[in-house]
């Protein structure tokens, strides 16, 4: 049924329109209902359909449930200032009191006579003990002696025995209660804050909502053309328009407009300075937690396990001087160069070439009795080298076959022979040819020297083609040993040695990446097997590159047998070495054995 409007004619109509109905009634035969109030339409000089009273009602309605939540925030906020205002003047009274410490009272003074004898005279004397405060007259004058005395404090004999420039007891503890209780109010405003910050963001959510609601109604009103309408509907338009809280009248924004961005900028400074707090609270977490990895480091690093005087600490626990091959010269250590003679213990070498030169330490390949040896001299009177290569000998399967070694100690350093059994002879692995087969039996007897040596807790962390020799009759039953051990630690008696970290020679594989601060020591042997066996296969030194989240070789023209030996050495993965090794130790035997 279409809107009822008002003019000339609808009146005349609904005038006959009434009539029937009442002709209708009165003859009984049916009662009909209007869909509309007619005192509503017929009021004063303006007339309204049904569905204009019901917008008009509901505007009216959201008007007033506005009106009331604008009151409900302002009560909220004046309850929360009023709570900031009363914290404020309880912090502000705890701090005077604070300050405000009551003194003991004094005890009243006294007024003595002075006239009777000398002796009451020096019975009222001040003793030793009291303050020298009293105020008498002369002996010889008639009157009285007011003797003004004050109580000792507690802390008074420690005020005076304190140094100067350090607050006494007393001080400090008022100090630290003042401290204490102004941190308690600090971080009870803190909670208020809160709490109000998030009271807000709620009453900001609900107004929101509310806004949303409305907000639909004005954009179809605005995405619609303009039409023509009637004047009631014009009328209602602009009404509704007018009462409206939420839309702009003139430019200006409402008063609840004006609340909510004043809320929000109050929001947002809370936001601001709460965000302030937390990164002055991460800063200084930050710098506690810098100050406890440096304080870590330089304790991890206050030993190194390398150290000659470490080691020689360390050989003390042991009878090594007991052993045959062990000797002392009691002289100092004499100079060794290239093309030169050598006399130890009654035998003579011929020094041919020197095989490695670095610091303290010196590798020289010699000849005796029709023998190539190699000697090694070092400038610390610590037989580390002998200690370690001893321990290996005996736990080795394969001893007949092993190098003989003999030590002797001079006054400054030590030197080390090594010469070989009966019908065998010494090599050096960097030696051997880009032969790919004997490459692989080499591969496989250095798997078995590391696992020899992780085996009995020993670590070498050094390992390298010019440090590595071979002692045997026959290329397949070759015994590989190192030459030299400087870098070499002892596990068993070394045990605060956990990580790579602690290990100097795996710095460098540290600082490019390969290897992590925490991850085990023995990982440091996996690297130097990689290593030796690259430049054995390449005669280059490896440059390992990342990939993803693994580590493989720059320059990789190798067969999926050594592509897969490579990449277990260089990724560990958390796995142990003697896994790792013992793999690889039966595929390549497989293959070259």
């Amino acid at each position: 049924m279409e809107g009822l409007s008002v003019s000339s004619l609808s009146a005349n109509q609904s005038t006959v329109q009434v009539n029937m109905g009442a002709g209708l009634h009165d003859g009984g035969v049916a009662s009909q209902w209007s869909p509309y109030c007619k005192e509503d339409l017929m009021r004063g000089g303006e007339e309204l359909c049904f569905e204009e009273l019901r917008a008009e009602r509901y505007n009216q309605q959201k008007q007033k449930e506005m009106e009331e939540k604008m009151r409900h925030l302002k009560e909220q906020q004046e309850q929360l200032s009023q709570e900031l205002e009363e914290k404020k003047r309880l912090l502000l009274r705890k701090s005077q009191q604070i300050s405000n410490v009551d003194q003991p009272a004094a005890a009243p003074f006294k007024i003595l006579d002075e006239s009777g004898s000398k002796e009451s005279v020096r019975k009222s004397e001040p003793s030793s003990d009291e303050l020298p405060d009293d105020v008498f007259l002369r002996p010889d004058e008639k009157g009285l002696c007011v003797r003004v005395q004050f109580p000792t404090r507690p802390d008074q004999n420690l005020q005076q025995n304190r140094p100067p420039g350090q607050p006494s007891r007393t001080e400090r503890d008022l100090r630290a209660e003042r401290d204490l209780r102004a941190e308690r109010d600090l971080r009870a405003e803190r909670e208020l804050r809160a709490e109000r910050d998030l009271r807000a963001e709620r009453d900001l959510r609900t107004e929101r909502d509310l806004r949303a609601d409305q907000d639909p109604d004005s954009q179809e009103s605005v995405s619609q053309p303009k039409k023509q309408l009637s004047p009631i509907e014009e009328i209602s338009v602009e009404a509704a328009s007018l009462t409206s809280p939420g839309e702009l009248s003139g430019g200006n924004f409402s008063p609840l407009d004006q609340e909510q961005d004043q809320n929000q900028n109050q929001n947002q400074e809370q936001d601001q300075n709460q965000n302030q707090d937390q990164e002055q609270d991460q800063e200084q977490d930050q710098e506690q937690d810098q100050d406890q990895d440096q304080e870590t480091l330089s304790q991890s690093h206050a030993v190194d396990p390398c150290d000659p005087e470490v080691r020689r600490q360390l050989l003390d626990l042991f009878d090594i001087t007991s052993s045959a091959n062990l000797h002392s010269e009691q002289r100092p250590l004499p100079a060794v160069e290239e093309c030169s003679l050598l006399d130890l213990g009654g035998d003579t070498f011929f020094i041919e070439s020197r095989l490695l030169d670095r610091h303290s330490v010196s590798i020289f390949r010699a000849a005796a009795d029709n023998q190539s040896v190699f000697i090694k001299v070092e400038r610390c009177s610590a037989p580390w080298d002998f200690y370690l290569f001893t321990r290996l000998k005996e736990n080795s399967p394969s001893a007949d076959r092993a190098a003989l070694i003999s030590c002797f100690l001079f006054e400054d350093g030590c030197v080390t022979v090594y010469t070989p059994p009966a019908d065998h002879q010494l090599t050096v692995v960097a030696d051997c040819g880009p032969d790919l087969a004997r490459v692989g039996v080499t591969a496989v007897r250095l798997l078995e020297l590391v696992l020899q040596l992780h085996g009995c807790s020993l670590l070498h962390a050094g390992l390298q083609p010019g440090v590595l020799a071979s002692c045997g009759a026959a290329a397949n039953q070759d015994w590989l040993f190192p030459l030299d051990w400087s870098s070499s630690l002892d596990l068993d008696l070394q045990k605060d040695v956990r990580s790579v970290q602690q290990i100097p020679s795996a710095q460098g594989y540290i600082r490019l990446g390969l290897l992590q601060p925490a991850d085990p020591p023995h990982t440091v042997d996996l690297v130097g097997v990689a290593e030796t066996i690259y430049f054995l296969l390449t005669n280059s030194e490896m440059k390992p590159e990342r990939h993803g989240s693994s580590w493989t070789l720059k320059h990789d023209v190798f067969t999926s047998t050594w592509r897969r030996f490579f990449g277990l050495l260089l990724n560990a993965g958390g796995r142990s070495s003697i896994s790792i090794l013992s793999e690889l130790k039966d595929q390549l035997s497989e293959l070259y054995l």
